[in-house]
């Protein structure tokens, strides 16, 4: 068997088992210069090497995959995951992406899964990313389309394992189950809509969950206009104004340069926001730097993100606060928890974030409950109404702003069999 497969979890741990060749010390370090990683970063590097799912709860005996399959219902799409022995795995992948990547989910990234060890998932996730095997070589798929890929089986695997070992998988990642409840802020997607139709969306919102916080978009999406412009200045008063004991989040989807960042910053600062999220375009990493430096508000950012090492070199650098790896474009629940990792380690907060409906918003639950750096508040849009999905005896509709943790094995979701079994298998 290829040596990906089948590496024992003794030996891999024996051996000081770390992760991510994409930030390996070699990067940092210059033998013939005598240059040495400093001190902020080799903490970073040291926190998000370090596997996130405890391999002493998996169990004993290698869990071989013997199927990663690509299902189909409506617009949802579903992974599921069998091994050897029939049991398996199932999550609700991001239909917004996987709807455009499905040819490089069933093509190059499921087979690679297939095989391998569940247990040591993280593993076969890193060996996948510099994987010369396939052509192109998968490393050249780097971007938001493979990483949701790779989530989305990444997802289902966890799912299997903590059926196997009849645990949530709270307990199997991160620091263990630590949270029972998260409180959840409900996020608006309007952008263009007048002030006071926005306040009163939230007056809705609010009421219905009992929200403690609330996020709304700023700017015009990766650009801004004078009516942009206009009803922003308009609507950081208004809101703080219209709920006077909530937590204001805000998100500028990248729209502003440096100048009216810190203008629209330094004025949810007169009105006490709590973070200011991606006010420059995502990938402007030095434009992002100077506001944060400019503001005392949290500039938060990370969305977009998919490398591992660009995420550590923003904490290092501190372009931004507070970091929000998104569950999906980040490749997993496991990369994700290993940024919250780095973060912890030098102070720092995490919120992931979501993308897309479906479940999105339950992973996002999932991970807050087995980190210690969480914020206090984490991203709620809504139920999809068109996925049959519940976890027993856990409302999908947040009380008083809290949604509770799943205890189910698993991710803690029963998936109605007749959705499951009526899906499309997609196929090369």
């Amino acid at each position: 068997m290829d040596r990906r497969h089948f590496l024992s979890v003794t030996s891999l741990m024996g051996a000081g088992w770390v992760l991510s060749p994409e930030i390996n010390r070699d990067h940092y370090e210059d033998s013939k210069s005598g240059y040495s990683l400093p001190e902020r970063a080799q903490k970073l590097l040291d926190a998000a090497s370090k596997p996130a799912i405890k391999q002493d709860v998996l169990p004993l005996n290698p869990v071989i995959l013997e199927s990663v399959e690509l299902l189909k219902h409506g617009r949802q799409f579903l992974v599921r995951v069998r091994n050897n022995e029939g049991a398996e795995g199932i999550a609700v992948s991001n239909h917004l992406i996987l709807r455009y990547s499905q040819s490089l989910f069933v093509e190059t990234i499921a087979p690679f899964f297939e095989s391998t060890d569940a247990r040591l998932v993280e593993k076969t996730i890193d060996d996948l990313y510099r994987s010369s095997y396939l052509t192109p070589s998968t490393y050249k798929w780097q971007g938001i389309q493979f990483w949701s890929c790779i989530a989305s089986i990444e997802l289902a695997i966890l799912d299997l394992l903590g059926k196997l070992v009849e645990k949530n998988i709270t307990h199997i990642l991160g620091n263990g189950r630590i949270q029972e409840e998260i409180g959840v802020y409900r996020a608006s997607g309007n952008r263009g809509n007048a002030p006071e139709e926005e306040v009163d969306f939230f007056r809705e919102q609010v009421e219905a969950i009992g929200a403690k916080a609330i996020k709304y978009r700023l700017g015009a999406r990766m650009h801004y206009t004078d009516d942009s412009t206009k009803r922003d200045r308009a609507l950081i008063p208004l809101m703080r104004e219209s709920f006077p004991d909530l937590t204001l989040y805000s998100d500028a989807n990248g729209s502003y340069d440096i100048q009216t960042a810190i203008e629209m910053g330094r004025l949810q600062e007169e009105y006490e926001y709590a973070f200011f999220e991606e006010p420059c375009p995502f990938d402007h990493y030095d434009e992002t730097r100077k506001v944060t430096k400019a503001l005392d508000m949290i500039v938060a950012g990370g969305e977009q993100e998919f490398s591992m090492r660009q995420f550590i070199w923003q904490m290092d650098h501190n372009v931004i606060d507070l970091v929000q790896p998104d569950i999906f474009y980040f490749g997993g629940l496991s990369r994700s928890i290993r940024i919250a990792r780095a973060a912890e380690s030098i102070g720092m907060t995490c919120t992931p974030h979501i993308s897309g409906a479906g479940l999105g918003f339950l992973y996002a639950v999932l991970m807050a409950a087995c980190i210690p750096n969480a914020g206090p508040y984490h991203e709620y849009k809504g139920v999809d109404q068109d996925l049959p999905a519940e976890s027993p005896g856990i409302s999908f509709i947040p009380q008083n702003g809290i949604i509770r943790v799943p205890s189910e094995a698993g991710i803690g979701v029963q998936i109605d069999p007749d959705f499951v079994s009526a899906a499309q298998h997609i196929v090369k």
